[in-house]
């Protein structure tokens, strides 16, 4: 559905000269996520998921002491996860350039993280040493993409423009709004 878009869009300046920029993000990260609207409710172990993206819904599964872990699939699949402050500013930088006229961009970390590096750096952001690490794995979705790795080349070349918030320091300050977002009962 994405890619069709963005044939659209292709279409519509080749026909019309209707001008374009697309951007593409990819795993956003941050604070701010409402909870997650759907009629179905989806169980991860004993954990009722309440956002529906894999960083908040491993911190919100570990701060409630899921114990193992549960991931979906081997955890082995690739993600680039993204801090919405950078997203935001790549964002921006692609509004105001006019290089970024009837383009694409990538806006991305440039760093692959699997979900269980993901998932073991937030079990010891929570727990130090206290508590070893121990997952399973869980069915994965029938259609979950194993390897989502951006190229941001074209993006640092062209604009000049890259994302820098480390996942340090993403899970900095997600943790302790997704512990704010337990303890007032909203997840």
């Amino acid at each position: 559905q994405k890619l069709a878009v963005e044939y659209f869009a292709q279409a519509a300046f080749d026909q019309y000269k209707l001008p374009f920029t697309i951007v593409r993000p990819f795993n956003c990260v941050g604070v701010g996520e409402g909870r997650a609207l759907g009629e179905v409710e989806v169980l991860s172990g004993n954990v009722s998921l309440a956002m529906s993206h894999v960083v908040p819904d491993l911190v919100q599964k570990i701060l409630k002491g899921q114990d193992p872990l549960h991931i979906l699939g081997s955890g082995e699949q690739i993600r680039h996860y993204t801090y919405g402050g950078d997203l935001a500013k790549g964002i921006v930088t692609c509004m105001e350039s006019p290089k970024a006229l009837n383009e694409d961009f990538n806006i991305s970390t440039a760093e692959s993280t699997s979900v269980l590096q993901l998932a073991e750096v937030i079990w010891n952001k929570i727990h130090k040493s206290s508590k070893p690490f121990k997952y399973v794995s869980d069915d994965a979705y029938e259609y979950d993409v194993q390897r989502r790795v951006p190229s941001t080349k074209k993006t640092k070349e062209v604009l000049g423009f890259e994302c820098t918030t480390t996942l340090d320091e993403m899970l900095d300050e997600v943790i302790p709004w997704i512990q704010m977002a337990i303890n007032e009962g909203k997840i």
